[in-house]
């Protein structure tokens, strides 16, 4: 009978298997705080991204990481079982970049550093587009509410750059990054919208002094934001 693991027992495995001897190397492995990890002790919760990035990186089953299943309560790659494989091939992780989208006067920070990863299930990123492309980036600023809020999450497909009108964009205007729905009309303008009807729409000559600075870095696919 399967008995199932205590958080530490599986920050422990994790620390073990990867020849970490302290919590704040396991933690930048998981690009988390050293913080997040003490409290994962303390709760006795390990979050489930952390779970499904470890089993990714080292080839391992969600099940081995969560069970007892060895003599010495290590948990061993297992490629071979229905699980390892089921979580190979669902599972993809999109990084989670530096770069921020305003929705509000443009964001500075275009960083492209990667903070972290989130899991999606990688048949649905697949029947978007080509997950290899895709990153995610947070919002700054309420133009776009009630649809996209502050501090969403939203799902970029940078190789989605050909514009459909009213579909959601990342576009970038010198250092600037905006998240704007975006269409073009006669005259070889392009438009950039709000959500928020407080916010007037941008129009941009393309045959203008900007038009050398306007980027379409990807179409926004997805977006989410806590209850």
């Amino acid at each position: 009978m399967k008995t199932r693991k205590t958080a530490s027992a599986i920050l422990n495995d994790l620390l073990r298997l990867m020849g970490f001897s302290k919590d704040n190397q396991l933690a930048e492995w998981l690009g988390v705080s050293a913080q997040a990890v003490s409290q994962a002790r303390k709760k006795d919760k390990v979050p489930d991204g952390w779970l499904i990035q470890a089993a990714l990186r080292q080839g391992l089953s969600l099940d081995a990481l969560l069970f007892d299943r060895a003599a010495n309560g290590n948990p061993q790659p297992d490629t071979a079982s229905g699980a390892a494989e089921q979580s190979k091939i669902d599972i993809s992780l999109v990084p989670l970049v530096a770069a921020r989208l305003s929705a509000g006067g443009g964001s500075l920070e275009t960083d492209g550093e990667v903070l972290n990863h989130f899991a999606f299930r990688q048949d649905w990123l697949q029947r978007k587009g080509n997950p290899e492309d895709m990153v995610l980036m947070r919002v700054y600023g309420d133009s776009m509410e009630p649809v996209i809020h502050h501090n969403d999450l939203v799902l970029v497909d940078q190789g989605k750059r050909h514009i459909i009108p009213h579909a959601v964009f990342a576009v970038g205007i010198d250092d600037e990054i905006y998240v704007k729905q975006v269409e073009t009309q006669p005259g070889h303008r392009l438009v950039l919208r709000s959500f928020n009807e407080r916010y007037a729409p941008v129009e941009i000559d393309m045959r203008g002094d900007l038009a050398d600075s306007i980027r379409i870095l990807g179409r926004a696919i997805w977006w989410c934001h806590e209850a």
